[in-house]
């Protein structure tokens, strides 16, 4: 007696280890994902000044054509439209996880039939007899363990996850649109350059052309101006080009059909610096961190959930049933006669598929892990660069647009100097080129400074519209 009390003393210290290591084997994976994750500095390397916080971008740049197509795109894009379909699926799948929690209950209604021959006055006679039946049955699998709570929770870590990526859908469509609005806005004003080159050009052509007619300039001028009108006119016809295809990007991205008849618009000034935060307190807003968050825990609670399926399982089944002559005796819950029974199980072997499996779900959740890590990585680095190109680019708009003034009225100059005979054709033309090209370059940077700050707005998760 002695011996199987003390054996069934170790039987259980043996069992409660069993259990504890087990259930702290994820916690032990969620340590090390701590320790080799990117630590995250307290400020930001690039300088920056911020300004205003901003509780919506797109109403930063005064822009209504740009919040009706943003509104429009949300409304239209085919890629959100997946997103929230994945949406309903996962939110769908949340709700059935808490089913295995539940006990199943069934139930049916039988009718049974019996006949018998009997010989009545050698005429045999086939007689019926019926009875009627009720059976209720009950099936329950009790999660002492957690078992199923933790699958059921990880399917919510899913739809967590789902909504997070529908958030962040939303963010870059709008993001998208956004950029591609202004890329259209800069095609459309450099083919309005384009054009308006192209008559400076055929201007200055006929200033030539009436010149060689009176025989002050040469045939070697008369072809260069012609040369550069021609020129011109490829370069007005790559623009179109460009113009129409940007269009049609556009129309795509808010979904619409792509028929370049879209309207442009301008080039708006750049808003207020945002407020930007820190990293540790802006990166993890954004959706596609936190969406990769909550599939870190949905994995570490598979991975116990797998663990736990070691583990005996405990169920109680049960079953009602009656046999009566009517159906109106089979109902009265008096006549059920039925029985309960619990069991707990234990599987002794199955080929290695649970420890396959339990294998299968710590890879899975050590690859997110480090897509998790590398993703702060990323978001850090787009955070960094945007940051840094505001300063840069900046800088850049204000040279450019210091040579833009100096080109323009060295060129008035030229013409001047040409018209009274002190200038030849290729300082003409020379000085013409010179400002179209930085013209066409300030035109430019106007853009990138939008597209860079839409990029800032999305990389520290600054919402697309207001609370309000």
């Amino acid at each position: 007696m002695e011996k199987n009390k003390k054996n069934n003393f170790f039987a259980k210290k043996i069992f409660y280890i069993f259990f504890i290591f087990f259930l702290t084997g994820c916690s032990t994976t969620k340590e090390k994902y701590e320790r080799d994750l990117p630590s995250l500095p307290s400020d930001w390397s690039s300088s920056y000044q911020s300004m205003k916080e901003i509780d919506g971008w797109a109403e930063t740049f005064n822009d209504n054509k740009l919040l009706k197509l943003i509104s429009e795109a949300l409304e239209n894009n085919k890629d959100l439209r997946i997103a929230s379909n994945r949406l309903d699926i996962a939110r769908s799948s949340s709700r059935a996880s808490i089913a295995p929690l539940l006990p199943t209950i069934g139930s049916n209604v039988s009718r049974i039939q019996s006949s018998v021959i009997i010989d009545n006055q050698n005429n045999p006679e086939r007689l019926y007899a019926y009875q009627d039946s009720l059976g209720v049955q009950l099936n329950w699998e009790v999660d002492i363990w957690g078992k199923l709570s933790r699958q059921s929770r990880s399917a919510y870590k899913d739809l967590e996850s789902a909504e997070a990526d529908l958030e962040f859908a939303r963010l870059s469509i709008a993001g998208l649109t956004a950029q591609s609005w202004y890329l259209f806005s800069e095609a459309k004003l450099q083919k309005d350059l384009a054009e308006r080159n192209l008559q400076t050009r055929i201007s200055t052509l006929k200033k030539v052309e009436n010149r060689y007619i009176k025989g002050i300039a040469q045939s070697r001028d008369l072809r260069l101006a012609r040369s550069e009108v021609e020129s011109t006119r490829a370069d007005l016809i790559n623009k179109q080009q460009i113009f129409n295809e940007t269009a049609r990007t556009l129309e795509v991205i808010i979904g619409r059909y792509p028929e370049a008849d879209i309207v442009p618009g301008g080039l708006p000034s750049i808003p207020p610096n945002p407020n930007i935060g820190t990293p540790a307190e802006r990166l993890p807003l954004r959706p596609d961190i936190r969406s990769l968050e909550a599939e870190i825990e949905s994995a570490g609670l598979q991975l116990t959930s797998t663990r736990l399926a070691f583990l005996p399982s405990v169920s109680i089944n049960a079953q009602w049933n009656s046999l009566e002559d009517n159906l109106s005796d089979a109902l009265e819950p008096d006549r059920l006669a039925g029985s309960i029974i619990g069991s707990i199980t234990q599987s002794i072997f199955q080929g290695g598929r649970r420890i396959a499996n339990s294998k299968i779900k710590k890879a899975q959740l050590e690859a997110i892990l480090e897509t998790y890590a590398q993703a702060l990585l990323t978001a850090a680095q787009e955070a960094e660069d945007a940051i840094s190109a505001e300063d840069t680019l900046t800088k850049r708009e204000i040279a450019i647009s210091k040579a833009f003034e100096e080109s323009k009225a060295a060129e008035e100059l030229t013409l001047d100097q040409y018209n009274k005979g002190l200038s030849t054709i290729f300082e003409l033309l020379d000085s013409q080129s010179r400002r179209l090209n930085s013209e066409s370059l300030l035109i430019n940077a106007k853009r990138l400074r939008l597209t860079n700050r839409i990029k800032l707005y999305m990389a520290i998760a600054t919402p697309v519209y207001g609370k309000n």
